[in-house]
């Protein structure tokens, strides 16, 4: 009886069997929606300890590509248990626009951010009265592009960053050929912003690895999206129970950016090492000769 039910050429059997399909779509999207909403909600929120300061550290490949960590890590459960009572009721800044725009010619170039906050001037000082908080950006650098450590440790000496830190290949003399995969992890202060109709500008200084040849004369490396976080803790906290609660700005897409890095031209090799084979001899043979004439 039940395979007759089943059975679509019966005389229930279609109407049953839309049902049933029917059932299943339904099923299928509540499932489906139950699982976005606990993935946003553990993309939304998460916790990490005080004592870490790079959220890089405490989740290894979570934000960036698996790259080469820091020493002694140690990995934070992705619980959202450590997260109760430190995220309810607050009028935490809410991120309304982010743009990103590479400036600059030539191999040393440099990636503007500007952030407004939807959070009126009383409410964000008021906010941060209670709170620190800063704004992380996590920039993964495509292949061929590097930042300078002890360049951007002058901007921290400078107050223009709060903390920064690079992971990956930090090797700035190799070519992009011989390069890994790098990312910048940069804090700032949101207190700038409270005089700025909650408005942030920051620049993040660029420079480019030698490429590899082309026969267009450009190698081209395009910048993903950055992963954009608030991380903020309550100010008067113990220091042994101190949590810092990270918070995933949902903004639109940062713009994608684009690098046009000059190179040699794979055509021209033979001109150009011919060329400075000569070079170098007649400036070798003048040399030489100059020397024979002098003694």
């Amino acid at each position: 009886m039940f395979l007759g039910l089943l059975n679509p050429h019966a005389p229930h059997g279609k109407l049953l069997a839309v049902g049933l399909v029917a059932a299943w779509t339904s099923i299928a999207a509540a499932a489906s929606s139950l699982s976005e909403q606990v993935w946003c909600s553990q993309k939304s929120f998460n916790c990490m300890p005080c004592s870490m300061i790079y959220i890089s550290d405490a989740y290894p490949g979570t934000f960036t590509p698996p790259l080469a960590q820091h020493n002694g890590l140690a990995d934070v459960p992705d619980s959202s248990d450590l997260c109760k009572g430190l995220t309810n009721d607050l009028d935490v800044p809410v991120l309304l626009e982010s743009h990103r725009q590479l400036v600059g010619e030539g191999s040393h170039r440099r990636l503007v951010y500007s952030m407004k906050f939807g959070n009126s001037e009383d409410t964000l000082v008021k906010f941060l009265d209670d709170y620190d908080a800063n704004l992380v950006i996590i920039e993964s650098l495509p292949s061929g592009v590097f930042v300078d450590p002890f360049e951007l440790h002058h901007f921290v000496e400078r107050k223009v960053f709060l903390d920064v830190a690079v992971f990956g290949d930090t090797n700035l003399e190799l070519p992009s050929a011989l390069s890994n995969l790098s990312a910048v992890e940069i804090h700032f202060d949101l207190k700038p912003s409270t005089s700025m109709n909650c408005n942030l500008v920051m620049e993040l200084p660029l420079h480019a690895r030698y490429p590899s040849l082309d026969a267009s004369g450009y190698a081209t490396v395009e910048f993903g999206s950055p992963d954009l976080l608030l991380r903020y803790r309550r100010k008067e906290t113990h220091p042994n129970s101190c949590l810092c609660v990270l918070q995933n700005l949902d903004a639109m897409p940062v713009e994608k950016a684009t690098w046009r890095i000059p190179c040699g031209n794979e055509a021209h090799t033979g001109f150009v090492s011919s060329l400075t084979f000569i070079s170098a001899l007649v400036c070798s043979m003048s040399i030489v000769l100059a020397a024979s004439l002098v003694s």
